[in-house]
C-alpha cells in the first residue's frame, strides 16, 4: 500500500483516483478552494465509480481543499487537470512538499520545466523528483457526481523526468502502483511534442466553428468532425510537429500511428484510424458547445505555442502551427502567444541548442 495524492478531482483526477484505491492505495484527492462547491457531494461521500470499461466502486481515504494536508507524507502525487490550472494547483501545494516525493503531472504540456523554473525562482527547495507524461490513461466522462464513465483506456503512456537522467528511477518506483505500463521517454521535451491532442483537437474546433456554435456541439467531434479535408489539414500541420522533434534528436510517430499505438488500431491513415478508434467514435454526441473550450484553450497555449516557440530556436518552419494559433486567438479575442508557453517560461531563453539538451537530459 502506498500513500498518493491526486491534484484535480475533474474526470481524470477522480478516475485515476478511484483505480489506485482499488488497487489498495490510501488515496487523497485534492482539488483547489476556488472549486469546493464541485467536491462537495464527494467530501460527503468518498466513494467513486468508475462505469464502461472499467466497472468499480473504491473509498478515497480523504478528500480535501487544504493543501498541507493534501501532500502530507504521501510517496507520490499525480497531478491530473488542464494546464490552464498548473500554476495555481502546484504553488499552492509547492510549500509543503517533502523531501523524496515523486511528483508527476498528467498530461505534462512541457509543466515540468515550468514548475521547476517556478521553484527555483521562489527559492524552494527542489528536493523532489518530477516527472511528466504526454497524457492520461483514460478516455473518459464524469456522469454525475462521484460517477465516471470510462470510454476506454491506453495500452501504455510514455513518461519522463526533468531530468532524463532520472526517468529510470521514477518509472521503478512507479511500476506496483501505476494502473497501466509506463514507457520510457527521452526527456520531458520529448513527452511535449508526443502530446498529439494539440493535432487532433485544434484544426478540428477551428474547421467545425460553425457547427460547434450553431449546433450547440450536437454531434460526434471524432467520427463527424473529423473529415477528409480535416484531417489533411491535421496531417500536414503534424509534419512540422515532427521536424521540430527531428531538430532535438528525438523521433515522433505521426499522430495516426501514435493513436494506433496506444489504442491497438489499424489504418492506413489518420481518417481511418480515427474511424477505427471505437473508445472516441464508438458513442453519442460529444463535441463542444463552444470555441472557448479547452481544446483551444489548453491545447493552443500550453501545446502549439511552445511548439512554435522551439521551432523559431531551431530554424523549422511551422507556419500551419501559427496559423492555427493566430485563428485560435482571433475567434477567442485573445493573444495566445502571450498567455502560452514561450521559452522563457520553459527556462531555455537564454540557452543554446546543446544546452538545452543538456538541461533537459
Amino acid at each position: 500500500m502506498s500513500k498518493i495524492t491526486v491534484l484535480g478531482a475533474g474526470n481524470g483526477g477522480q478516475a485515476l483516483a478511484a483505480h489506485l484505491a482499488a488497487k489498495g492505495n490510501k488515496v487523497t484527492l485534492f482539488e483547489h478552494p476556488q472549486f469546493k462547491k464541485n467536491i462537495e457531494y464527494l467530501i460527503k461521500n468518498p466513494t467513486i465509480q468508475l462505469k464502461g470499461y472499467l466497472e468499480l466502486d473504491a473509498e478515497l481515504n480523504a478528500i480535501t481543499i487544504d493543501p498541507k494536508q493534501a501532500v502530507k507524507d504521501a510517496e507520490f502525487i499525480f497531478f491530473v487537470a488542464p494546464s490552464f490550472a498548473q500554476k495555481d494547483v502546484l504553488s499552492l501545494i509547492a510549500p509543503f512538499l517533502e523531501t523524496g516525493q515523486v511528483l508527476v503531472i498528467l498530461p505534462g504540456n512541457f509543466g515540468s520545466l515550468v514548475f521547476s523554473r517556478w521553484l527555483e525562482e521562489q527559492k524552494l527547495p527542489k528536493n523532489i523528483l518530477i516527472a511528466e507524461t504526454d497524457t492520461i490513461p483514460y478516455a473518459c466522462r464524469i456522469v454525475s457526481p462521484g460517477e465516471i464513465e470510462i470510454w476506454g483506456m491506453k495500452d501504455h503512456i510514455s513518461i519522463a523526468s526533468l531530468p532524463a537522467s532520472r526517468t529510470p528511477e521514477v518509472t521503478d518506483r512507479l511500476e506496483n502502483i501505476f494502473p497501466i505500463p509506463l514507457k520510457y521517454s527521452p526527456n520531458v521535451l520529448a513527452i511535449g511534442l508526443y502530446n498529439t491532442n494539440m493535432i487532433l483537437h485544434c484544426p478540428t474546433m477551428l474547421m467545425n466553428a460553425g457547427r460547434i456554435e450553431s449546433e450547440g456541439g450536437n454531434f460526434s467531434f471524432y467520427r463527424e468532425g473529423m473529415t477528409e479535408s480535416v484531417c489533411a489539414v491535421m496531417e500536414q500541420m503534424d509534419k512540422e510537429r515532427i521536424a521540430v522533434g527531428k531538430s532535438l534528436g528525438i523521433d515522433l510517430l505521426s499522430t495516426a500511428d501514435d493513436m494506433k499505438s496506444i489504442y491497438n488500431i489499424e489504418g492506413i491513415n489518420l481518417r481511418e484510424t480515427i474511424l477505427n478508434n471505437s473508445v472516441y467514435c464508438s458513442h453519442g454526441n460529444d463535441a463542444p458547445y463552444t470555441v472557448s473550450h479547452r481544446y483551444l484553450e489548453e491545447d493552443v497555449p500550453f501545446l502549439l505555442v511552445p511548439l512554435s516557440a522551439l521551432g523559431k530556436k531551431l530554424g523549422v518552419e511551422t507556419p500551419l502551427a501559427d496559423s492555427v494559433i493566430k485563428l485560435a486567438g482571433a475567434a477567442n479575442r485573445t493573444d495566445y502567444y502571450s498567455r502560452g508557453l514561450n521559452l522563457r517560461s520553459l527556462g531555455l531563453e537564454d540557452m543554446d541548442i546543446q544546452q538545452i539538451k543538456d538541461h533537459i537530459n
